[in-house]
């Protein structure tokens, strides 16, 4: 596959090479819900052979769902950045502000889409801490992710289910028995997509599904997304780049104006489209950490 510079659109994972360590991304085979599973039915075997971003990250929060291949890839995106765990705490810090800010000011149901391995705090707990009896859904389609659900919702999380479901098949999502179950559409919902957006080329139309979930949706609504910066620490985020790239994963860096397009009509609220760390931050953000910014985060509201 031929090299690329971080800052345009990567061909589709088709393209890429045969034989691959690393997944690009789960694939779309459906899986049974977690609350109509058949007897006796368990989720798909895990390939540990190859590296998953969800288990990547895990690892670099300090996490223990991991796999050698995870490692190796987590490893070499810390040679191309030392700073990548940072981003990583960051994008989960801006999650929780976000978060909390949307509960604090009214909105009692939240759909996480692509939510990957849990962390501490959960967003269910997020938003319960500002807003008793929040209701969330999360959304991923990866076996591992998946088993952790059955363990986290086995703790008694009332109004709270999880969802076998793929960013990419926003129709399906939205048709999902459980999720119709917890989530009203007809009153306003924070749909929160981080962490995902980089890893889809513009073939893959994430503007399209955005939309797609944002239109079932009512006005009051807002949608929660971070993406991989092309105008923010350039060389340093070109590298994490390309160090993706070297792991056979995907990514599309986009500059402010891109991003911008991906939200259509919806309206961001203050701050407006910002580095992750400088999101309503909690303490003033150093000029060291605002030289290292490689993603963007931002939090659009529906009218």
């Amino acid at each position: 596959m031929a090299e690329h510079d971080g800052s345009g659109p990567l061909p589709p994972p088709s393209a890429l090479p045969s034989g691959s360590p690393v997944s690009p991304l789960p694939s779309l085979l459906p899986l049974p819900s977690v609350f109509d599973a058949p007897p006796g039915w368990r989720p798909p075997a895990v390939d540990t052979d190859s590296a998953h971003i969800a288990r990547v990250y895990d690892y670099l929060l300090g996490g223990k769902d991991h796999f050698r291949a995870d490692r190796q890839a987590a490893e070499l995106l810390q040679r191309a950045n030392p700073q990548i765990r940072d981003a990583c705490r960051q994008q989960r810090d801006f999650l929780r502000r976000a978060v909390t800010h949307l509960a604090a000011s009214g909105l009692r149901q939240f759909i996480d889409v692509g939510t990957g391995l849990p962390t501490t705090p959960s967003i269910h707990q997020l938003a319960r801490a500002a807003a008793p009896g929040a209701r969330v859904v999360y959304v991923d389609n990866d076996p591992i992710v998946l088993s952790h659900a059955r363990v986290l919702l086995s703790d008694g999380a009332e109004g709270t289910v999880f969802v076998d479901g793929d960013f990419r098949a926003p129709e399906i999502l939205l048709q999902d028995p459980a999720l119709r179950s917890l989530i009203n559409l007809e009153e306003p919902v924070a749909v929160l997509v981080t962490g995902l957006l980089h890893f889809l080329s513009d073939h893959e139309t994430p503007a399209h599904h955005l939309k797609t979930l944002m239109d079932a949706c009512p006005p009051g609504s807002h949608l929660v997304i971070t993406a991989g910066a092309a105008d923010l620490s350039v060389d340093l985020a070109r590298a994490t780049a390309a160090a993706y790239r070297q792991c056979a994963i995907p990514c599309r860096l986009r500059e402010a104006r891109e991003v911008l397009e991906l939200l259509g009509e919806l309206e961001p609220i203050a701050p407006g489209l910002v580095a992750m760390a400088e999101w309503r931050p909690d303490a003033a953000v150093t000029r060291a950490v605002r030289e290292r910014q490689i993603a963007y985060g931002v939090v659009a509201r529906k009218g």
